[in-house]
Order: structure tokens, then sequence, then C-alpha cells
């Protein structure tokens, strides 16, 4: 049986192989060295800075009532919540994604049950929706093959000015110049 770290990391490379095959190679993702903010994976348009952090959260069964689930827990009570910060929840079934829901943070934050998070501390967010019939998730819901378009058309519908700049460094210049053929010697 797999642990909840193996799950979660299943799901996540899963995750980034539909994103990355289904949007043609035009998302990059990127996989931040630690996972504090609740950020599991950033993707951006190729060729530019990382436009949306992401919450990858795995379910690899269904409840009795034949509904994927999932739990974010925040110990200090308070959901994150920004226009760039979405969670992706994929129902993984014969070790493939059987359907995904692709949930911008309000959203998500409005449409969760809430509860006590663990020893009564913090908030956690119950998800719980149906991966084939109508319900309050079915507007966010994706097949794998969805996955790239949908989180493109996020990005794309971003209001202005939430996309993070590369800053400028005073004194710091960028230095750009063609590639040369391997072995060419520089005069």
């Amino acid at each position: 049986m797999l642990t909840t770290t193996q799950a979660g990391t299943a799901g996540e490379q899963l995750f980034a192989a539909c994103v990355t095959l289904s949007s043609g190679g035009d998302l990059e993702l990127f996989k931040p060295l630690t996972d504090d903010d609740h950020t599991d994976v950033t993707a951006g348009r190729r060729g530019k800075v990382p436009a949306l952090a992401i919450q990858v959260k795995t379910s690899l069964s269904l409840d009795p009532d034949r509904r994927a689930s999932a739990r974010m827990t925040f110990p200090d009570g308070k959901p994150r919540e920004h226009p760039t910060f979405v969670y992706a929840i994929v129902y993984v079934s014969e070790a493939s994604i059987e359907r995904a829901w692709v949930i911008p943070s309000a959203d998500f934050n409005r449409l969760t049950t809430p509860g006590a998070g663990p020893r009564g501390k913090g908030v956690q967010l119950h998800f719980e929706a149906s991966p084939s019939h109508d319900d309050r998730w079915a507007t966010f819901r994706c097949s794998r093959l969805e996955l790239g378009p949908q989180l493109m058309k996020v990005i794309d519908g971003l209001p202005a000015g939430s996309v993070a700049r590369v800053p400028r460094v005073p004194g710091a210049h960028f230095l750009l110049r063609r590639d040369e053929p391997r072995g060419a010697r520089r005069p």
C-alpha cells in the first residue's frame, strides 16, 4: 500500500506529464525545492516566468458515494488565496489520471467544506467531487488531455499585474549572445 507521500508524488508526476503533453510543450513546469507554502509545482508559458502556483492533490480511490476526495490543511487557519494560486486535484485510476479538477483558490476556498485541522488546530478544507456527475465542481472538471489547455486558459484570464515580473537589479545586465556551433573558436 502506498504512503500518502508516495501517492502525492505519483499524482504530481502524472499531472506534470499530462500538462506537458496536453499543452504541446507550451507550458513549462518548475518544482519548488520546498513545499512550505502549499506549492507543489509552478507553471508558465514557455519562455516566460511562471504565472501559476499549483497545489496538486491526489485521490487514488473513490469514496462509497463514488466521489474523489482530498483535504488541504492550513495550521495557521488561513487558506491560501490569490489569483495566481490554483488547486489541481487528480483522481488516479490504474496508473493514469482518470479525471482532474483545476480550481482557482478563491473558488476552491468558497466551495469546499471547512473543518477543524488535525488536533483542533487551524483549518482543513474538504474537497469531494464526482468524476462523472454534475455537482458544484463540474465546471472545473477536465480530462487528462485538457489539463494543459485548462491551465493556459487560467493563465490567460489572470488580472493584469497579477503575474510576477522578472525583477530588475540595479547594476545588473543581461548579456545575450547567439549560440555558436560546437568547436567554433571565438576571435
